[in-house]
């Protein structure tokens, strides 16, 4: 079996609510990797991960009761890099993340926390090993927010949607401006919703 020698993420990105990055600073803390926190008086936040090699540092800039982040690293410690693709699942992570091997890459696609595209690089060839059928969260999140008992939660989690989706959208415009449409689509049908609730 081909030996792993690094996973560099060429792009990554997270945005998720002040619970849920205390939840991410304890993930790596669990898998007993050094992790330490700064708070600036502004709300920012940097988090700093020991790499055995190095130090990743994620800063994540607060807006409104949101955190933002926008990185790209590469990781060598082989503990790390299993704990850092659990959080790209748990905390719904976007990026693309090579896996360097000897004589090839393994590169891979997140929307949402999932896989969606797999692809083999050599230095002549580029091989698609999976090409997944990803249906976006937001369906999932509109059934859940139409299932709530109170229009003003309602109301308050589509608007968090909202915002984390826009903070998505501003991202792509960068890295991954395909996705942009669906985005648009999603944001569109949470304005339909909003519009229904608040009338």
């Amino acid at each position: 079996m081909a030996q792993r020698l690094a996973t560099n993420y060429a792009s990554a990105y997270f945005t998720m609510s002040e619970q849920e990055l205390t939840q991410f600073v304890k993930l790596f803390a669990n898998e007993k990797i050094d992790v330490k926190e700064k708070v600036y008086d502004n709300g920012d936040r940097d988090i700093t991960i020991d790499d055995h090699s190095g130090e990743i540092q994620l800063t994540f800039h607060r807006k409104g009761n949101r955190y933002s982040c926008e990185s790209s690293y590469v990781i060598k410690d082989l503990t790390l890099a299993n704990a850092m693709r659990k959080a790209m699942k748990a905390f719904k992570g976007h990026g693309i993340v090579h896996r360097i091997y000897e004589s090839f890459t393994v590169v891979y696609h997140y929307d949402e926390g999932s896989v969606i595209r797999i692809e083999e690089v050599t230095e002549d060839s580029e091989v698609p090993i999976y090409e997944g059928t990803h249906i976006g969260q937001t369906s999932k999140e509109l059934e859940r927010l139409y299932m709530s008992t109170g229009s003003e939660e309602e109301i308050k989690m589509i608007r968090e949607e909202t915002d984390r989706l826009l903070d998505l959208r501003n991202w792509a415009k960068k890295v991954t401006p395909e996705r942009i449409s669906a985005i648009d689509q999603q944001l569109s049908g949470l304005s339909t919703r909003l519009f229904l609730l608040e009338a």
